[in-house]
């Protein structure tokens, strides 16, 4: 199995948070160095009843929509601002619907350091802020920040479109070509009633297999994968993507290295080949001597 490391899919991430007030807020930390935290709260007001995940990868990106049924299940109006956390965008447009109507959003980026992880006790999850460290060796999210209103007992779809650059090595031609996808499911917990998540994974030519996933997906079609469940898994979504083994064979002889290996092991290989040769030959001259 190869390393597991990524868009960062990290790429995929959905983390929707919020209550009818702010549900969602940043301090700025009391030490640039240490960092500072987005908050999750529960929002017992509105109700997912579905979610439709899509990833269509095509080269080395991919683009992710996650599609909400969402109902105000109160008989109060309802506004709460959302934080979708969407890793590896890059410089992609990123794109909030409501019923088919744009939804004005902005975008923010951080800087995750290797440790950090969505605590699901508090709900918080940490990041770091300081510009400084943008260049640094972590992995970096964006933030894409918008509100939603909803009248009593309304109910309509709620869709966040984001690129996502594919971790791994997707642009490399030779054989170590791969690529990963890493996407946050757990927040999604933090709405009321989440049900019926499906998960529709479309893959291109380029990298055809699913290697590995720690969810069990179905293949429906050419190239298409399938993960449907009534409820949350327990953990997110990390996918493993690759070539099959006759593009593995292919790369192989593309590889930049060959020419170093066939240079360093030439000559051993020469010599075991002479001597196999010179074994064949004296065992067949020892057979016609018998005769």
């Amino acid at each position: 199995m190869k390393p597991l490391h990524a868009v960062s899919v990290l790429a995929m991430t959905l983390l929707l948070l919020p209550p009818l007030p702010a549900s969602a807020n940043m301090g700025p930390p009391a030490d640039p160095d240490v960092g500072s935290s987005i908050n999750f709260k529960r929002n017992d007001a509105l109700a997912v009843t579905e979610e439709v995940l899509d990833i269509r990868v095509t080269g080395s990106t991919a683009e992710i929509t996650a599609t909400y049924s969402m109902v105000n299940s109160t008989d109060q109006a309802v506004s709460t601002p959302v934080m979708f956390l969407a890793p590896n965008t890059g410089d992609g447009s990123v794109e909030v619907m409501a019923d088919g109507v744009s939804v004005p959003c902005s975008t923010d980026q951080y800087v995750l350091n290797y440790t950090t992880e969505v605590k699901t006790e508090d709900w918080r999850y940490a990041v770091l802020t300081n510009s400084d460290v943008a260049d640094a060796d972590g992995q970096t999210v964006d933030g894409i920040s918008f509100q939603l209103d909803f009248g009593p007992g309304e109910a309509y779809e709620v869709s966040v479109s984001s690129p996502y650059r594919l971790g791994g090595y997707p642009d490399y031609d030779y054989n170590v070509k791969r690529g990963t996808i890493r996407y946050y499911l757990a927040p999604a917990a933090m709405w009321r009633d989440f049900q019926d998540l499906t998960i529709n994974l479309y893959l291109d030519r380029d990298m055809p297999v699913l290697a590995d996933s720690n969810l069990d997906f179905e293949k429906v079609g050419t190239r298409t994968y399938r993960y449907q469940s009534d409820t949350l898994p327990e953990g997110n979504l990390e996918i493993r993507i690759d070539q099959n083994w006759f593009q593995e064979f292919i790369g192989a002889l593309r590889s930049p290295y060959l020419c170093m290996y066939l240079l360093f092991f030439g000559p051993v290989l020469l010599i075991i080949a002479v001597i196999i040769i010179v074994a064949v030959v004296i065992r067949r001259k020892a057979r016609r001597s018998r005769r």
